[in-house]
């Protein structure tokens, strides 16, 4: 996005607002679109304003940055605030994973040499290869519930690892 370092006068803001009504513009990315923004609520010495010369400047920020009415609320309310515009990072909250792909690996692996056992028989045995041979491998699986077992061999990672798609025998 080219930025206009001139300062528009209220005539030209309505001449321009009016003569592009056909004309749709859209930010190439929401970096560049806060900063454009910021940089003319500095320029256009937003907070010193009348109200109806603050309403014509959002007309026209909204016309150019292709963003809604109440996004550009939102945004006006933090240059108000904090003086300056920054784009929020969003990370997803995940709850962490118990059991890895190795785990996984080992229950297709078992499922393999026993035709698949019910989820009640393979938690026995991976709860016997950890306590009474002390394979340390197992060590996730042996606290692992039935239904947990279940949920995991509905995976895409376990089913592109096992050889039995039938079900469970009892």
């Amino acid at each position: 996005m080219t930025v206009d370092k001139r300062v528009m006068k209220t005539g030209e803001l309505k001449a321009f607002l009016a003569s592009s009504d056909v004309l749709t513009f859209k930010g190439s990315s929401r970096e560049e679109i806060y900063a454009w923004i910021e940089l003319t609520l500095r320029s256009c010495k937003y907070r010193s304003r009348p109200r109806s010369e603050k309403g014509l400047l959002r007309q026209y920020m909204q016309k150019i940055t292709g963003i809604s009415r109440s996004q550009l609320t939102r945004l006006i309310t933090q240059f108000r605030r904090s003086g300056h515009l920054r784009v929020r990072s969003y990370k997803r909250h995940s709850f962490p994973t118990k059991y890895t792909r190795e785990d996984q690996l080992l229950l297709a692996e078992l499922d393999n040499n026993n035709e698949r056992l019910s989820g009640k028989a393979t938690v026995v045995i991976f709860k016997r290869e950890y306590n009474l041979f002390g394979n340390s491998e197992y060590q996730r699986l042996s606290e692992i519930s039935v239904a947990h077992l279940y949920r995991l061999r509905q995976g895409s990672f376990y089913r592109n690892h096992t050889l039995t798609i039938e079900k469970a025998k009892p």
